[in-house]
């Protein structure tokens, strides 16, 4: 039997909400440049230079006009990611009433897949910012640690607000263990739940896909760009057995706009 039953955009939003659903980093991020960008293209972002500030009426209250230059980072939509998938008795399935086994599966290797992709080039475009080689293995150092990503962005002038950290989950149980009282964790609240939200200025979001060793990203929100379409999903019925296949076409690409804006440490 054919799937005369099967609506693409239904399914469609289901694995574009579970994509949503399991994203930690990406909801963060700098997406203006989503829109048309297809497979294949690249995306041209122009980073302006700041003009010099002189002193007007030293200069006998005449100014001369300087040429302002720009830097380019160009965003490479080149990650084609593809699924597809067996679905036996489709038209049963769907009579009742759900596809959320397929859906919450296909959205959460899409979002992971995407993630893992954009955390590895956020370390390799980030600045060290633990140049001192240090290991992490105790909550101070793992709280020296923040506070040196604090500091090193409020060096580069990075503004304060949307300021973010991913760290590993074994970086996370150490900034926990440091978070003893309602004084340090800011509320009972992130005690009981053994959550950290904010620390130092920016927001600790736990992400196991950022590698193995103890380390964090601190990044602004403006400073990391990502662009996402999940380009097409179709249904068709094997030539071969008695199956109906699912499958989708993820394309994505990701750039560290701002290096100065992006401090790892990583530990030693």
């Amino acid at each position: 039997m054919a799937i005369d039953n099967f609506i693409p955009e239904i399914w469609s939003a289901g694995v574009t909400q579970s994509f949503i659903a399991n994203q930690i980093v990406i909801p963060t991020l700098n997406t203006q440049y989503d829109g048309d960008a297809t497979s294949g293209n690249t995306v041209h972002i122009i980073n302006a230079t700041t003009p010099t500030i002189v002193d007007y009426a030293g200069a006998g209250r005449s100014i001369t006009a300087e040429a302002l230059a720009d830097t380019e980072v160009q965003l490479l939509l080149n990650q084609e990611k593809a699924f597809s998938v067996n679905v036996d008795d489709v038209d049963k399935v769907q009579a009742a009433g759900t596809f959320n086994a397929w859906t919450d599966a296909a959205g959460k290797a899409l979002a992971e897949d995407a993630e893992t992709y954009l955390l590895e080039q956020m370390l390799a475009g980030a600045t060290d910012g633990n140049s001192g080689e240090v290991a992490v293995d105790t909550a101070d150092e793992a709280k020296t640690a923040i506070r040196s990503i604090r500091t090193a962005m409020a060096a580069a002038k990075i503004p304060t607000g949307n300021r973010y950290c991913v760290v590993t989950p074994d970086f996370a149980d150490l900034l926990i263990q440091g978070l003893t009282d309602v004084s340090a964790a800011g509320s009972s609240e992130e005690l009981r739940n053994g959550m950290i939200t904010r620390l130092f200025g920016m927001t600790i979001l736990e992400s196991a896909l950022l590698g193995t060793d103890v380390s964090a990203v601190g990044y602004h929100a403006d400073t990391v760009a990502y662009v996402s379409q999940v380009q097409s999903l179709e249904a068709l019925r094997s030539q071969t057995s008695f199956k109906d296949i699912i499958r989708g076409l993820n394309v994505y690409g990701a750039k560290v706009i701002k290096s100065e804006a992006v401090i790892k440490y990583v530990s030693a």
